[in-house]
């Protein structure tokens, strides 16, 4: 279920990137395989789960941002990875970045959304990070909404050059939320 969340969070952005290495390839198998693993920013262990009953009905997925960068280090990028690099530039590492966010649609407008946020910000309290920070597609309003109703201001903007196969459009925005002693001092 977690796969299946981190997919609807954002699975054409992964589903872009696979495509440019084999047309056949499909994001939710690599979903999967990141959710299952016990280390990777994707891994459920950086993972906070939302549950109605038995059932998973929301997942947030965040980690110290710094990881990114050892992730991708001495990696050679794919030409679609490339393309997305500005996006991952505006990384900021001295933050808690909350990587993605999604409720089941049948659990939406319901505070599950706001819960998953606000234990993500406790737990950046708690590690004593300065910010909470996350990258939104500028074309996702809905998100970006969400994300201004909760105190983020955009801190910066990516642009992300057109493709046919990907469905963004308008570049990326680095959300930021002050927490712990930079909150204090707005």
């Amino acid at each position: 279920m977690i796969a299946k969340l981190a997919y609807l969070a954002d699975g054409d952005t992964l589903a872009f990137i696979l495509r440019g290495i084999d047309p056949t390839a499909e994001a939710m198998p690599v979903y999967r395989e990141m959710a299952a693993a016990t280390t990777g920013i994707l891994s459920h262990e950086n993972c906070i789960i939302a549950e109605s009953g038995d059932r998973i009905v929301g997942m947030a997925n965040a980690f110290p941002a710094r990881l990114i960068e050892s992730e991708i280090a001495g990696l050679v990028l794919t030409e679609r990875e490339e393309l997305l690099r500005p996006r991952v530039e505006l990384n900021e590492p001295t933050s808690y970045l909350l990587n993605s966010i999604a409720v089941l649609p049948g659990y939406r407008r319901l505070g599950v959304g706001a819960a998953l946020l606000a234990a993500v910000i406790e737990d950046g309290t708690r590690q004593l990070f300065p910010s909470v920070t996350v990258h939104v597609w500028a074309d996702n309003t809905e998100a970006v909404a969400f994300y201004f109703h909760a105190g983020f201001k955009e801190v910066r903007r990516a642009s992300i050059s057109w493709h046919p196969d990907l469905s963004r459009t308008g570049g990326s925005l680095l959300m930021m939320l002050p927490i712990g002693v930079e909150a204090e001092i707005r």
